[in-house]
């Protein structure tokens, strides 16, 4: 029954979950409840004045709405303003609002939670309650339009971007833990087949293949400018079972973890730059390089070899004659040819190394 949720129950916490997910998947979110409560930006309306001066839009026909039923009683709506955001990927929110739902407000009152799909336009003519209040925006909802493929191609691409740089936040503020497909799509609001389908089709790599390459140039990192054990720098970058990362290192780097920290004992310094949304398909790894340092404000400097460009100098280390100097992996592998001639695309993370020239 409706009535299971106290009168007087404070939704702050549930307007700040949603207000966390409109800006983790960049879809303006509202919800409304039957009782006469607005949750809007974190905040909780409850005024006939303040909730329909919130519910002001400018374009009625992108809305999206949900109803909420509790114990089998509509509880309210979600709104979901779908400006250029497909179609599929609101469709996909559903199961991720419910579920925020039933974990702010469930436990708290003994009652099921149920997110329904999104209402049509005879749907919405028969809610008399929910029409009564939302005249002043909803009456000018009518069938929408089929977008044309072109604009439904830009808004898809748009909004692919946006998801892969949350999931790509995520990983990289995480990448010291367990991390799967199903662990960060549920943080990015997203079903783990769309988000291994886009992440392929923006990054063109494969997800999983991508978490371990980010894992393994961390561990890479620690064998050489630590003395920590193989268990330990296993364990510190999300891998329970040592003789699987050792087995996972070999199969990307071509060593063991011991070879790979005795063969790389002169490193003095590692700056790793991982694949992001700013990667393009025609970047080579010295564009992608140069971005990073002047958009982290790191010195370089830029001689020409042979006809192409080759950085000498990042930061306070310098090439020195045959002695020390720079050199690039990607994807924790040594090419043999210029950064400015290797595509970038396709790859996970580059490394610039500091060493001893052998």
């Amino acid at each position: 029954m409706l009535t299971q949720i106290d009168k007087k129950y404070d939704y702050s916490k549930l307007s700040n979950e949603v207000e966390l997910f409109s800006k983790i998947t960049q879809i303006e979110t509202y919800v409304y409840l039957s009782e006469g409560v607005l949750l809007k930006g974190g905040g909780v309306f409850t005024s006939a004045d303040d909730i329909q001066k919130n519910l002001s839009f400018k374009r009625t026909e992108t809305l999206s709405i949900f109803p909420v039923i509790v114990n089998d009683d509509i509880f309210g709506c979600i709104i979901c303003n779908a400006t250029s955001v497909s179609q599929e990927r609101i469709n996909l929110t559903r199961t991720y609002l419910e579920n925020i739902f039933n974990s702010v407000i469930s436990e708290e009152n003994n009652a099921h939670i149920q997110i329904l799909n999104p209402l049509n336009e005879q749907s919405i003519s028969r809610l008399r309650t929910l029409s009564l209040l939302f005249r002043p925006t909803l009456v000018g909802i009518k069938k929408e339009k089929s977008p044309s493929h072109g604009k439904n191609q830009v808004s898809e691409l748009a909004d692919n971007k946006t998801s892969i740089k949350c999931a790509l936040d995520y990983i990289n503020q995480n990448i010291k833990q367990p991390l799967s497909l199903e662990s960060v799509s549920q943080n990015v609001f997203l079903s783990p087949s769309y988000l291994s389908k886009i992440f392929k089709r923006q990054l063109h790599v494969n997800f999983i293949n991508h978490i371990n390459m980010l894992k393994i140039s961390l561990a890479c990192k620690k064998l050489i400018t630590t003395e920590e054990k193989v268990s330990t720098i296993a364990k510190q970058v999300g891998c329970s079972q040592t003789s699987y990362f050792s087995k996972v290192f070999k199969s990307l780097t071509g060593v063991t973890p011991l070879t790979y920290r005795r063969n790389n004992r002169s490193v003095e310094k590692i700056y790793t730059i991982p694949h992001d949304i700013t990667w393009s398909d025609d970047d080579t790894v010295y564009d992608v390089s140069r971005r990073f340092f002047e958009r982290h404000n790191i010195p370089y400097s830029v001689q020409i070899v042979n006809g192409y460009p080759y950085i000498n100098q990042i930061g306070e280390f310098a090439d020195s004659v045959n002695d020390r100097g720079w050199i690039y992996t990607i994807d924790c592998r040594q090419p043999t040819k210029s950064a400015s001639t290797i595509p970038a695309s396709n790859n996970s993370v580059i490394q610039w190394i500091y060493t001893a020239y052998n």
